[in-house]
């Protein structure tokens, strides 16, 4: 890499205040500690491609940019199949976790509904970028209402998880849980990003410098649900207790 390109990319790291170099660190950091110590649970396999995806996006989607190998709606479509990649794994790593922690079988019937249901809208949204009639503003407008799909199933899960924890004493501590500390990160990154992807569109067009600030919290949370994961990685206990 020359000297230009570090300067793109040191510039590129710079309109998300760094957070996306911390962000790919921690999920270099997690995706390590899974392959040591997943211990053969379906739970934390998911999470390891999770993690994997996550390094996918972020080696991928950063190069494209400050490289500035594509551009205009040819960018916005690459950047977005891998968004929406990552998505899948993000969701389907959490819908495994839920199917393994919640105790009713209603409130897994739900999750199943839910990861059924957002890989077919993910799956419409990925057919769609084929077309080339597709505009990017388009593309932007229902990449963010899927994200807003993801958490909003993704916060009901965690309610079902704490409806089922306040309504069976726990045995042990909250904090000494693996799953409680994750599903209130998850809940709290969920519910804070819902309203932010539902005007972030309207918000990049009117206030660019605001959009980065909210993106850079964006990172910031989804590298506290990260240190959440790792904590439970290093535990002996499996991670859905």
């Amino acid at each position: 890499m020359n000297v230009e390109l570090i300067h793109r990319l040191i510039k590129y790291w710079q309109r998300s205040f760094f957070t996306e170099p911390i962000l790919l660190s921690a999920f270099i950091v997690c995706f390590i500690t899974a392959a040591v110590c997943h211990h053969n649970q379906k739970e934390r396999f998911f999470f390891l491609l999770y993690f994997f995806a996550g390094i996918l996006l972020l080696g991928v989607n950063s190069p494209l940019v400050f490289t500035r190998i594509y551009r205009g709606r040819n960018l916005a479509v690459h950047l977005e199949i891998a968004n929406t990649l990552f998505e899948v794994a993000e969701f389907a790593a959490f819908y495994i976790f839920f199917s393994q922690a919640l105790r009713y079988k209603v409130f897994r019937q739900i999750s199943k509904i839910f990861f059924i249901t957002f890989c077919v809208i993910s799956l419409l949204f990925l057919i769609a970028l084929l077309f080339p009639d597709y505009s990017k503003d388009n593309i932007n407008k229902h990449s963010l209402f899927v994200n807003v799909i993801e958490f909003f199933f993704l916060a009901i899960m965690c309610l079902t998880y704490f409806y089922e924890l306040f309504t069976h004493t726990p045995n042990v501590s909250l904090l000494r849980r693996p799953s409680f500390l994750i599903t209130a990160s998850a809940f709290f990154y969920s519910v804070s990003l819902i309203p932010f992807f539902m005007i972030a569109n309207d918000v990049f067009k009117n206030d660019s410098t605001f959009y980065r600030i909210l993106f850079a919290c964006h990172f910031l949370l989804l590298t506290l649900v990260l240190l959440t994961l790792l904590n439970a990685l290093l535990c002996k206990d499996r991670i859905t207790i």
